[in-house]
């Protein structure tokens, strides 16, 4: 799988690409050693020319012991599935991401990390680098530390960032926390 989404195949398709996930995938079931995988977050989208989604089918698709990663990627889909135990972050859009949805989605919380604050992991939605055009909607944030981190310290323009129908269930803090990034 990550193979297929690593960055050298992405830059070579300009068909959209669709995987769907039956079932629960763990961190065992996935090559670690597989180039493009992020050892901080886990399955890692980056550098896409064409439309990639991932989405769940069935009502126990998840991923289980790491997350998902864009960078540097334009129309990524979310969706259907289950992000559960992550690494750092639960889903991480990481530097120059334009037009991605993440939708319908069951975020839990994840491994503990070394900050006091990160007890139930880090985020379980950041977005940040300067991503844009980005839409989050009807997703559970259930049992998470830090919900979503909106922008670091590089940001400086418009960002058009929308939460629309989301549900914090149990979630401690960063309901967004937007930091420079404008959203909506």
């Amino acid at each position: 799988l990550q193979g297929i989404l690593g960055e050298s195949n992405c830059k070579k398709y300009t068909d959209p690409i669709c995987v769907r996930i039956l079932g629960t995938i763990t961190i065992n079931d996935v090559d670690s050693s597989s180039k493009g995988w992020s050892s901080s977050e886990g399955l890692q989208i980056k550098g896409n020319q064409s439309p990639i989604t991932v989405e769940g089918i069935g009502e126990d698709a998840s991923v289980w012991g790491f997350g998902l990663m864009a960078r540097n990627s334009q129309y990524v889909e979310l969706k259907n599935l289950a992000v559960m135990y992550f690494m750092d972050d639960g889903i991480s859009l990481d530097t120059d991401n334009k037009y991605t949805w993440v939708h319908n989605m069951d975020i839990f919380y994840g491994a503990p990390g070394g900050d006091a604050d990160q007890a139930k992991g880090d985020g379980s939605l950041d977005v940040k680098g300067d991503s844009q055009y980005q839409t989050y909607s009807y997703n559970h944030f259930w049992d998470s530390g830090k919900m979503s981190l909106c922008g670091m310290k590089s940001e400086t323009g418009e960002n058009w960032i929308s939460y629309h129908h989301n549900w914090f269930d149990h979630s401690d803090s960063r309901h967004p926390r937007i930091r420079t990034m404008s959203v909506h």
